[in-house]
């Protein structure tokens, strides 16, 4: 377990990456991605993707006719961010066209330009045009090796820079570790409150047992919190119950600007079947989830 040992957890956001397909969910990203880079005076990247493979499945002329009405749909957001925000290219974004395996070009995309963190809507059109929904965004957060700041279709508030409620989801796996730790840094820089959620299925039925178990995991979590949380307002919640409900009505009770989850590495295409809490809270959560994948070093042996 970790405790207040570990070297504190900095956020800086410098370099964002804003991952659109042209659809109305990514779109909101899109300008939440933007208004939090104006935030923190960072550099924002606007990419798109077209999908080499399954166009070029589909013949040479269908992949041409893809990347020129990606070219079109990419200068209509460029007159639309301008009209609509006075964002100009060049000096409030950048904007790209990438090829390739989605997920992979944006990961790529990432590396090369030293992201900070990379934000994803979570519904896209149909068809050829790959959704930021499903395999690529979970293979975006369960990859990247920066946090991933995920707004889906059941979103009903963003705050690009969180200062009442930041929830943190805690199962005291070391997947978990990390996220504690970043949410309680987000929550120190911000002046924030933090809220760490346990989830228990069952607790147990005699009153001292069940007193005993939930003071046995208070400990834990506030050891895992650490130094990270000096300073700042901290609530510490076990409850009960099957785990996505859970997180999704506690961050609906406390009203939380931010969900901060850890999350296991990309084990491939069971991802969803061995470690499907992650999608399904990133699905349905009411406020942007920000996912911290658990890195090798972290990883049990």
């Amino acid at each position: 377990m970790v405790t207040a040992q570990l070297t504190p957890v900095r956020v800086g956001i410098q370099n964002v990456l804003i991952a659109t397909d042209f659809s109305h969910y990514s779109n909101a990203a899109l300008e939440a991605g933007l208004q939090l880079a104006k935030d923190y005076q960072a550099a924002a990247y606007v990419v798109s993707v077209v999908p080499t493979g399954e166009f070029l499945l589909a013949g040479p002329e269908a992949y041409v006719a893809a990347k020129d009405a990606a070219l079109r749909d990419l200068a209509q957001l460029k007159s639309e961010l301008k009209q609509a925000h006075a964002y100009a290219e060049g000096q409030d974004y950048h904007m790209y066209l990438l090829e390739g395996e989605v997920a992979q070009a944006i990961l790529n995309f990432a590396h090369q330009k030293g992201i900070d963190l990379i934000v994803v809507g979570t519904h896209g059109r149909g068809g050829l045009g790959k959704a930021l929904m499903g395999s690529v965004a979970e293979r975006v957060f369960r990859t990247s090796p920066v946090p991933v700041l995920t707004l889906g279709p059941h979103l009903r508030r963003f705050r690009s820079r969180p200062s009442r409620n930041i929830m943190v989801a805690a199962d005291l796996t070391r997947a978990s570790e990390q996220a504690v730790r970043y949410a309680a840094s987000l929550a120190r820089e911000h002046k924030g409150k933090l809220t760490t959620v346990h989830v228990l299925h069952d607790l147990p039925a005699k009153e001292v047992e069940r007193a005993r178990a939930l003071q046995v995991i208070k400990t834990r979590l506030s050891e895992l919190l650490g130094r990270e949380a000096a300073g700042v307002q901290c609530s510490l919640r076990v409850e009960s119950g099957r785990i996505v409900p859970t997180i999704l009505k506690t961050s609906e009770e406390i009203d939380a600007d931010l969900l901060v989850i850890g999350v296991r590495p990309s084990s491939g295409v069971l991802d969803r079947v061995m470690f499907p809490h992650a999608y399904e809270i990133m699905c349905e959560s009411p406020c942007p989830v920000l996912t911290l994948r658990e890195t090798p070093a972290e990883r049990d042996s």
